[in-house]
């Protein structure tokens, strides 16, 4: 055993045998392959720059690989396997990525995290996408370019000449003011601190009303809990208001019609009320002496009335005059001699005389 032990080729074997485990257990560490993984499949419009064995990944980091590739139908279908620590979820895209435009193209797949529900497995992803070749993208290029240049259409051939003229035109004249405005720019970036100052004052603004509120938050809050029973004031209000405009559509017109036809009239009836006025004016010093004329003026009116008929009664006095006793009985025999008995006696000076029916006797009453 000793010499088994140290011979060279048993140290060979051995050394060689430590080198295979260290490789197995090596692949086994690196590249996992009994960790669980699901399978899916894309339909993908083409596969250009797709292998089977190039990555799958989801957002850069690499999840899988892909499997096998074969035309189906109009597309080609594309199998792939994922680790199982990222199911797809939701509505999966699928798309072929490459970081230069000669190297193999990855497959991208993206779900969506937040989604509830799992990819059915069963069904190939059909929201996919390849991005186009260069040829593709020149051939684009040259189609759009013949466009432009209107092909064998020799009128639309002059449309782009036609146009840059017509943008020169446009244009004419307007450089000094573009270069002054571009200067004027420079000069604003190249000293910010006005601008920053500004920004400063309007932010120290904001925080001043913001404070404000803060503080008046209690009565902020009490007015705007109390603006519904405002408004609803506001709106019956308002109410009113359109009412009486509505009203002002009758009255107005009767107003102009009254003006119009009974306006003079009217007008002279106030210009003779002036006087009156005037004299009431003269004799009240303020309201409240008015109001207090009112009870003695009533019972003035309920003094002229008659309690028996209803009627207005006039109480007239006539006047008397005192004279010296010769003078009294002149008077007395003059008065008799016009018509008897109008005065009967003229004592203490008084003559007794009605002077209304002698007035009115002289000059033919009866």
């Amino acid at each position: 055993m000793k010499r088994v032990l140290a011979s060279p080729g048993f140290v060979t074997v051995v050394g060689a045998l430590l080198l295979a485990v260290a490789a197995v257990a090596g692949y086994l560490v690196v590249y996992n392959p009994m960790k669980p993984t699901l399978s899916y499949c894309a339909m993908m419009p083409d596969a250009v720059g797709l292998y089977p064995g190039n990555h799958v990944t989801m957002l850069g980091v690499t999840v899988g690989t892909v499997t096998a590739i074969k035309p189906e139908g109009a597309g080609v279908r594309v199998d792939f396997e994922v680790d199982a620590d990222h199911p797809l979820r939701g509505q999966p895209t699928a798309t072929t990525v490459s970081d230069t435009l000669v190297a193999d193209r990855n497959l991208a797949v993206l779900g969506e995290p937040k989604a509830s529900t799992t990819w059915d497995r069963g069904r190939c992803l059909t929201k996919t996408f390849t991005p186009k070749s260069i040829s593709e993208s020149l051939q684009g290029f040259s189609e759009l370019a013949a466009q432009l240049s209107g092909r064998d259409n020799a009128k639309e051939q002059t449309r782009i000449r036609d146009s840059v003229n017509a943008f020169q035109t446009a244009t004419s004249g307007t450089g000094p003011k573009l270069n002054a405005l571009i200067r004027d720019l420079a000069t604003a970036l190249r000293k910010p601190d006005a601008a920053i100052g500004n920004i400063g004052a309007l932010i120290d603004a904001v925080a001043s009303i913001a404070d404000s509120m803060a503080v008046n938050w209690d009565d902020i809050k009490t007015m705007v809990t109390l603006a519904n029973t405002g408004i609803d004031f506001i709106n019956m209000l308002w109410e009113r208001v359109v009412t009486l405009v509505n009203s002002l559509l009758v009255i107005l017109p009767w107003l102009n019609r009254l003006a119009r036809d009974y306006g003079r009239p009217l007008l002279g009836a106030l210009d003779g009320a002036v006087p009156g006025l005037r004299l009431i004016a003269a004799n009240v010093g303020t309201l409240k002496e008015l109001v207090e004329m009112i009870p003695p003026i009533v019972d003035a009116f309920e003094t002229v009335i008659d309690p028996a008929t209803g009627w207005p009664r006039v109480t007239y006095a006539a006047p008397r005059v005192a004279l010296p006793q010769d003078q009294a009985e002149q008077v007395c025999a003059a008065i008799n001699a016009v018509t008897p008995g109008r005065c009967p006696s003229a004592e203490n000076g008084l003559a007794g005389v009605n002077l209304v029916p002698l007035v009115l006797g002289m000059v033919g009453a009866r």
